[in-house]
């Protein structure tokens, strides 16, 4: 591209990061992710129903092990390189399709490898023959959806978030019409790996249709850009692994080190609780971009922004604690069955991971933001040590229950050493006592109707979850920049110029 052409996208970004509509723009892409993200979690209940109760405790177990084994390397460095992609296209500017092509060159370098690598895991570790070829089949399918997102990067960078939510969505559909046509025909567990690979052709039919002619550029492999790219990439692809084992870690432990049943039950309470995980990890993609530009151009804009994203990710935290408190058990029996029923345990102590990783999510978007992605390999590596030997020493003794644990304390001490290698760089962003003083009021408000066994399950989640937001709206917890993202005035702005 020529440095006009370059000059012509760097600008076009820096006008839409750099407009009083940016925040707003961030706020309702991230609404529009977490919607769509929303009814992806209906559909997830929907689609583990069906898996479930079709594959029993023990070969639900080894699905979920399998799915979480490939999430480690393979769509950790889609994720990693994504997020370098992101930081390097609104430096750049957004039309520079010699970077999307020489970004599509490094995916099909690393992500086979990937497979090779969790496949070679899976046969050392002396999984079961269709663990094995489960491991390879899904693996190639998240191959397929690594380049895709490579050519979605666009839409991520102009904050098109509606585009990217749909494409959540049809991930969500495909898994559900996909598990509910091998449940009918009464399938093993094997043909069930393949729903990944129809996943990924969907998901490149989706790009065209979103990005319009020109959608796709042949790989490039240019020894100067992939050499730059790389040494950027590379840390940071490290510290989002690392970011993502650990996560994984227990599961993966728990086949090794515990029985298929106590594995079973994490699974599903995993299971129940993936589509939440990603709610996080979607938002901070959203606002990496926005964090990108003010790292560059307005520090003190980038500490507001942090400070008011940790706001939102701590009210979020705290209402998904809340309202699973009464509905862990109900969950687990109605996606699993009475099998599953202790799983219910698990999962409501599995869920307070969430408090922790709407934070860490955040600090961490913003250390990367700021170039900092080596200070994530230590506070990562620092954790992965941590959990496994929460793991270690929790699962033998109290199974299930203990990885959850394990898993809770791995989450808290990664977001505690993440926020300190911030704070170091930023100075303190953290939200003030004050705030947190009116969170934990309005959270102790809401627990009055999940002490009461009177009241049904379904009707204690809402009301305290009501109960929560509402006396938070009185005390001043929700933030400013909600109420105006979400006022009439930016509504129409918004869509006169589609700018979600």
């Amino acid at each position: 591209m020529s440095a006009t052409g370059e000059m012509a996208g760097a600008t076009a970004a820096d006008d839409i990061l750099t407009s009083y509509q940016a925040g707003g723009r961030v706020i309702r892409g991230s609404a529009w992710r977490v919607a769509a993200n929303g009814a992806g979690i209906l559909l997830g209940l929907a689609t583990a129903t069906l898996l479930l109760r079709h594959l029993g405790v023990a070969e639900s177990g080894r699905y979920v092990t399998v799915i979480s084994l490939v999430a480690i390397p393979v769509y950790v460095l889609d994720i990693g390189l994504n997020v370098t992609g992101s930081r390097e296209l609104t430096l750049r500017g957004v039309s520079d399709r010699e970077l999307i092509a020489n970004l599509l060159g490094q995916r099909l370098v690393v992500m086979p490898v990937g497979v090779i690598l969790v496949v070679c895991f899976a046969l050392v570790a002396g999984y079961p023959a269709r663990m094995v070829e489960g491991t390879a089949i899904a693996g190639l399918g998240a191959v397929m959806i690594a380049l895709a997102n490579v050519l979605l990067l666009r839409l991520t960078v102009e904050l098109r978030n509606v585009g990217l939510a749909l494409v959540d969505l049809a991930k969500q559909v495909v898994g559900l019409v996909g598990v509910a046509l091998l449940v009918a025909a009464g399938a093993s567990l094997t043909p069930f790996f393949a729903i990944q690979l129809a996943v990924g052709v969907v998901v490149v039919f989706l790009v065209p249709l979103l990005l319009g002619k020109g959608a796709f550029v042949r790989p490039r492999f240019d020894r100067v850009d992939q050499r730059d790219l790389w040494r950027v990439a590379f840390p940071m692809a490290a510290a989002l692994a690392l970011g993502q084992i650990y996560f994984r870690l227990v599961i993966v432990l728990m086949s090794l080190i515990s029985t298929p049943q106590e594995t079973g039950y994490y699974a599903g309470s995993l299971r129940a609780t993936e589509n939440l995980v990603i709610m996080p990890i979607l938002v901070a993609g959203v606002v990496l971009p926005l964090l990108a530009h003010s790292a560059r151009e307005d520090m003190a804009r980038m500490r507001n922004a942090i400070e008011g994203l940790s706001k939102g990710a701590l009210i979020a935290g705290v209402l998904i604690v809340l309202v699973t408190f009464r509905l862990a058990e109900p969950v687990m029996v109605l996606i699993g069955g009475h099998a599953f029923r202790p799983a219910g345990d698990v999962l409501r102590i599995q869920v307070a991971t969430l408090l922790f990783l709407t934070l860490d999510q955040i600090w961490t978007a913003s250390l990367l933001a700021l170039g900092r992605q080596r200070e994530l390999i230590l506070t990562n590596a620092i954790a992965l040590l941590g959990i496994a030997g929460f793991a270690a020493a929790l699962v033998p003794e109290f199974g299930a229950e203990g990885g959850a644990v394990a898993s809770v304390l791995g989450e808290a001490l990664l977001a505690v050493l993440i926020y300190w290698r911030l704070s170091r760089v930023t100075g303190n962003v953290m939200v003030g006592h004050g705030y947190l003083l009116r969170v934990l009021l309005a959270a102790a408000v809401a627990c009055a109707p999940l002490a009461v066994p009177a009241i049904p399950n379904l009707v204690a989640a809402v009301l305290s979850a009501a109960i929560f937001l509402g006396v938070g709206q009185l005390i001043g917890m929700i933030p400013s920049e909600v109420h105006e993202a979400f006022s009439p005035r930016h509504l129409m702005s918004w869509w006169s110029a589609r700018d979600a």
